[in-house]
């Protein structure tokens, strides 16, 4: 039986006991301590059943997609587990657990410095962080078909994969709102691991951060530290992060949508960064009772996406928050495998993955449904492209109906030549 529907079902049947136990005509001495109980009891049931809805087994991959991929390499896995975790207290060493998964063969133990040499040199980099309650073998099972599903959203193009595993499977069934608020704090407190990885990563890189649920929280406390704030009473030693290309793409994220505003809880995440594209998911459930957890949460971002007065806020920033509507693509669970079963989003967020190569024709976004539309905060479809002679700087540009020669040459070097110029306005690119 689905999982989900397993934890809607309990819902519903509490709710159905709670509500034959108030009938009229029975009474009880323990009814007035019921009654102020009660929307306690239905709290926790809620949260539950969000949980629940949460697990879900990943897909069987294909034995094409096996044994089809084995000149690709593979992925490492870089653990967290046998670091401290204690969060308030600043971390002294870095002795960071690496392994290595070729795709044709079995897991076997690496080292950070193995992993920085075999490092395809130039090719971007997606670094990949779970949420909460998830165990050390699901985390296994999400790198894998994360792994698989980045790479059939530009095949041809190399990429490098690293996926950071990190203690968060510890839940209270007794209290489960307090074992999420516990693991928030350990995705600050590996924010700051996560800061320290990519500082032994190559800095001419592309590096690409994507987080599901909590993990969007470990990528903002890992911006906000690399940008010189305050992580749980930590400051970063010596200036802020070097000038290397960020991207983060958050999906289902499990923080407050005012935390990056400049002076708020993340705000120094948006200056390390190119851009943030945050995918919306208006129907999760669990995003839903998010704000029911602690009095410090309120609405997520995922759910309520970049608000007006956000956008206010931000000021400079605000061309820097991008978002992707996947209410209907994705529905009302809070699982990952949602995401990394569906071609269609890998395709849709491979420009932000592969920013610094020529963007793919309309035949290598082809898709079968209608294309998912990119937007900004102010409804605009830009693209952040470096100058060719200057990679350091980045403009906002919006796709006018015909593109002019000017733009054309700015953002395509001239030794390479010119893609045809497509018959109508194209949405993703």
């Amino acid at each position: 039986m689905d999982p989900g529907w397993t934890g809607i079902r309990c819902f519903l049947a509490i709710f159905t006991l709670r509500s034959a136990s108030k009938a009229p005509d029975v009474k009880s001495p323990f009814s007035g301590i019921r009654d102020s109980l009660s929307p306690l009891v239905l709290t926790l049931a809620v949260f539950c059943a969000a949980f629940l809805t949460s697990i879900a087994a990943p897909a069987e991959l294909s034995a094409a997609e096996c044994t089809g991929n084995c000149q690709h390499g593979g992925y490492w896995i870089v653990s967290t587990y046998r670091m401290p975790q204690e969060p308030g207290c600043c971390p002294k060493s870095m002795n960071f657990s690496c392994y290595y998964k070729p795709v044709c063969g079995s897991m076997r133990p690496s080292s950070v410095s193995e992993m920085q040499g075999s490092l395809i040199p130039g090719a971007p980099t997606c670094i990949f962080v779970h949420g909460s309650f998830v165990g050390i073998d699901h985390a296994l099972d999400e790198a894998r078909y994360t792994y698989h599903w980045l790479r059939k959203g530009k095949p041809q193009c190399p990429l490098n994969v690293i996926c950071l595993v990190w203690p968060s499977d510890d839940i209270d069934a007794l209290l489960p709102a307090v074992s999420v608020v516990h693991n928030g704090l350990l995705a600050d407190h590996n924010g700051i691991y996560l800061s320290h990885l990519i500082d032994c990563l190559p800095a001419e890189s592309p590096l690409t951060l994507i987080g599901h649920s909590h993990g969007t929280r470990v990528i903002s406390s890992c911006l906000h530290f690399r940008g010189g704030g305050d992580v749980l009473g930590c400051k970063r030693t010596g200036p802020p992060g070097s000038c290397r290309s960020i991207v983060g793409i958050y999906a289902a994220a499990a923080i407050n949508h005012e935390w990056l505003v400049p002076g708020d809880k993340f705000g120094q995440a948006l200056t390390q960064v190119d851009c943030i594209l945050n995918l919306i998911n208006r129907k999760d459930i669990a995003l839903t009772v998010y704000p029911l957890v602690s009095p410090r949460y309120g609405r997520a971002l995922s759910q309520t996406g970049t608000t007006f007065i956000d956008r206010r806020r931000l000021g400079p920033y605000n061309q820097k928050m991008h978002e992707m509507d996947l209410t209907f693509a994705v529905g009302i669970r809070h699982s990952w495998s949602l995401y990394y079963s569906n071609l269609e989003i890998s395709r849709a967020i491979s420009p932000y993955i592969h920013r610094h190569r020529r963007p793919a024709g309309p035949s290598d976004l082809a898709e079968e449904h209608d294309p998912i539309e990119l937007r900004t905060s102010d409804g605009s479809l830009p693209i952040d492209l470096p100058e060719p002679d200057s990679p350091g700087k980045r403009n906002s540009i919006t796709l006018p109906d015909s593109a002019p020669s000017a733009v054309t040459s700015a953002l395509f070097p001239e030794d390479e030549p010119l893609p045809p110029a497509p018959e109508a306005q194209t949405t993703t690119q």
